[in-house]
């Protein structure tokens, strides 16, 4: 997660969809970097605003007075990026080898299901405890070049997304069963339904950011 003062955004650093590189494009306007492990790193935009209350509390740096944007990934690609992650790179908690994507989903661990039975979903990222939206932008991972390097303009930073912390396995290998699909699909409800969404958030996060530049 990074928090520019000056440049007046917060990143909020979803999993497997270009954080690292993002945070590398935009750590050098950063004043607060949030980074190291993936529990350190990711936190949700209602846990960093009581975690960094000490800012947005201080007159003139309320939440709304930032743009505050992340990127969301389709859900089915999320989760075979981590199931190609976990499998193909050196992790703490890698996955066997032998095991296909149909069995890691069946598994339901920490990637899919929480503990306590909740669902991993990416929208958590962008919400309060109530559903309501946090943040002014997300942007769509399969179209991130555009989006962020329109952030960017705005912003007046370079134009620059390394590729960073990339799944070395490049594909799941298999395709995946009908029923399956439908499953995932139905599981994800949620995260489709914030992805489909996103066209009218963006719209008005972005007058939101030409107010903010021309500031």
């Amino acid at each position: 997660m990074l928090i520019g003062v000056k440049k007046r955004f917060v990143f909020v650093a979803n999993s497997k969809t270009a954080s690292t590189s993002i945070e590398q494009a935009l750590g050098n306007h950063a004043e607060i970097m949030r980074g190291g492990t993936a529990q350190h790193k990711h936190i949700y935009m209602r846990d960093a605003l009581s975690e960094y209350a000490f800012l947005f509390n201080q007159p003139g740096y309320a939440p709304d007075s930032f743009f505050r944007f992340g990127v969301m990934r389709d859900p089915i690609d999320w989760i075979q990026s981590w199931y190609r992650y976990r499998r193909g790179n050196k992790v703490a908690n890698p996955l066997p080898e032998d095991l296909s994507f149909e069995d890691f989903w069946t598994r339901k661990d920490w990637n899919i299901q929480r503990a306590n039975g909740a669902k991993h979903l990416q929208r958590d990222f962008f919400i309060d405890t109530d559903g309501k939206m946090l943040v002014d932008y997300i942007i769509p991972y399969h179209e991130i070049g555009f989006h962020f390097g329109a952030i960017c303009d705005a912003l007046g930073v370079k134009r620059s997304l390394p590729r960073k912390n990339v799944s070395k396995i490049r594909r799941t290998g298999t395709n995946l069963p009908d029923d399956l699909l439908a499953e995932m699909r139905t599981f994800y409800a949620e995260d489709y339904a914030l992805l489909e969404g996103v066209a009218d958030l963006n719209s008005t996060g972005s007058r939101k950011l030409d107010t903010l530049s021309a500031a």
